[in-house]
């Protein structure tokens, strides 16, 4: 049985004969900086489970310019939507960095889907919450750079805790901002003790006021 996916709550939900077959059928993928691990309109082929590194859910205007969607962390499904409603991905998925992702053939999560109702109510739950996110960040698109770089950094806190293994040039990815504007948004978050920062890594130290910050309740210039 693979380890990584009994400890992941979604998992879980399913027994330990089905969680077996699962972890056989898994493919582990390699994905480079850069790399779309699947691209909007493609067929759904798998769903996907991030094991390390980072993806973006995003999504192209007519200018081509790109719009983030979602960010998916280690331990987070993606492309569950287009396999479950058997339509093409409605995103591009592309890795921030080097990232590793199992996946899940749209066949067998289908069958899994169907086969185990509590896992299907989890999956359902996730969905959820990819939707709530992909809201949550077009809201943050009309916003200020230090209100969606707070953003992003209290999101990504609450899911893989207070140390975020990030570059500044992740942070500038994720929020669409440039890197010099992120060095002067870190330098003001800093500063007001929200964060720390070090090579390659920023520790959250104040959550509640990132929060308050992109909900409007404090303020930054912009």
């Amino acid at each position: 049985m693979d380890f990584f996916l009994a400890r992941l709550p979604v998992f879980k939900r399913l027994p330990e004969g089905a969680l077996e077959r699962l972890s056989r059928t898994l493919a582990l993928r390699r994905y480079a900086k850069g790399q779309a691990v699947f691209a909007d309109g493609d067929l759904p082929r798998a769903v996907y489970l991030l094991k390390s590194g980072l993806v973006k859910a995003v999504k192209y205007s007519r200018r081509e310019e790109p719009v983030v969607m979602e960010i998916i962390v280690p331990g987070g499904l993606f492309g569950m939507i287009a396999v479950m409603d058997r339509k093409p991905y409605p995103v591009s998925a592309v890795c921030i960095r080097d990232s590793e992702a199992y996946e899940i053939p749209a066949d067998f999560f289908e069958e899994i889907l169907k086969a185990h109702p509590d896992f299907s109510r989890a999956v359902y739950a996730e969905v959820g919450e990819h939707l709530r996110q992909s809201h949550a960040l077009r809201a943050m698109t009309r916003e200020s750079a230090p209100r969606r770089i707070a953003h992003i950094l209290h999101l990504l806190s609450q899911s893989m805790g207070k140390e975020l293994p990030l570059r500044r040039e992740d942070v500038a990815e994720m929020s669409g901002v440039t890197p010099e504007t992120v060095i002067r948004a870190l330098a003001e978050f800093r500063r007001k003790k929200m964060i720390a920062s070090g090579w390659k890594r920023i520790t959250v130290l104040k959550p509640e006021k990132l929060k308050e910050l992109y909900s409007g309740s404090d303020g930054l210039p912009d």
